[in-house]
């Protein structure tokens, strides 16, 4: 697999530095110009994670406050999946 990112803990950091400003960015570009819609919301002490599909595949986006924003799912036949939603929310190629 070529890609732009590191794959760590099931998922992909698209921003290991990431604000939770970045964060919000990242859900309304999402949102707005890529039309996913958040199906549901998770909020810890540590995390935010935001669900959705994106092409049938059920991904999380989530910010840590330790590791940044992630792309995340529970299949490993999704990966695909989260590095062309990461090459969108970032400008690269996945």
């Amino acid at each position: 697999m070529n890609n732009n990112y590191y794959t760590n803990f099931g998922g992909t950091i698209i921003e290991e530095q990431a604000s939770l400003n970045r964060f919000y960015v990242f859900t309304t570009e999402l949102s707005k110009n890529k039309h996913v819609r958040f199906t549901g919301k998770d909020d810890d002490v540590d995390n935010i994670d935001w669900h959705f599909k994106y092409r049938g595949k059920p991904l999380t986006l989530q910010f840590n406050m330790f590791n940044g924003i992630s792309l995340l799912s529970q299949r490993d036949k999704d990966i695909p999946a989260i590095n062309e939603v990461a090459g969108l929310l970032t400008g690269k190629t996945a």
